[in-house]
């Protein structure tokens, strides 16, 4: 019986308990084997970021999962350096581990942007998609898209909380749409704090607070 694990991937800049929380809910929901937190080395689509060395943040995310035996890093997209594209990383682990189905997890926000990621298409062949509610985006959005046009009502429904899921069969892939409860925390808002010196307590785990500390990082 292949495995179900989850791709999470990201800048992680920092990690915090919004990412943790997330990843928890979709393993627990669709049943995973496992969650795969992926670093990026340099992500394509925040070129304007003051961004710690992908080893700092990587460090970071080890810390953050280290209590939980169903989170596990991937260094994949760090070893391999320059630009961070989805559809080589997925690609590669499908390369690697034949037998897995693999579930790429993103944000509401950025699957809004799925027709500028580099051969978008291809990716969603490849793998099944798990979309989460962000903070300020609606799931109707999507209708723009061509392949999520004839679902509008669907849509609605998800962002007026009369459903909690919706799955669209693509291909032979699908893409879940999930409302999951709304953690108002943002990695741009934490290194803002750290720069502004206040408290980032309770947002990220401790251990990943002492680092940041430690190591004079965003201040």
């Amino acid at each position: 019986m292949s495995q179900k694990i989850g791709i999470l991937g990201g800048t992680f800049n920092p990690i915090h308990y919004g990412h943790l929380a997330a990843a928890e809910e979709v393993l627990s929901r669709l049943k995973l084997d496992n969650v795969l937190f992926v670093p990026s080395f340099l992500p394509p689509h925040k070129k304007d970021e003051v961004i710690p060395s992908a080893a700092q943040r990587q460090e970071m995310v080890a810390l953050a999962i280290a209590g939980n035996s169903h989170f596990s890093l991937s260094d994949i997209e760090v070893k391999r350096e320059g630009m961070s594209y989805s559809i080589d990383t997925v690609a590669e682990l499908l390369r690697l581990h034949p037998a897995t189905d693999f579930y790429f997890i993103t944000g509401l926000d950025s699957f809004l942007e799925i027709q500028t990621w580099k051969e978008w298409e291809r990716l969603l062949s490849l793998c099944k998609f798990v979309v989460l509610s962000r903070p300020g985006y609606a799931f109707a959005g999507l209708a723009s898209i061509d392949f999520m046009q004839g679902s509008a009502e669907k849509l609605y429904a998800l962002d007026q909380g009369d459903l909690t899921r919706v799955v669209l069969e693509i291909g032979r892939s699908a893409v879940y749409l999930e409302q999951i409860p709304l953690y108002d925390i943002s990695s741009t808002d934490i290194r803002q704090r750290v720069r502004q010196g206040r408290t980032i307590k309770y947002l990220l785990p401790e251990c990943v607070e002492t680092y940041i500390i430690t190591n004079n990082l965003y201040a």
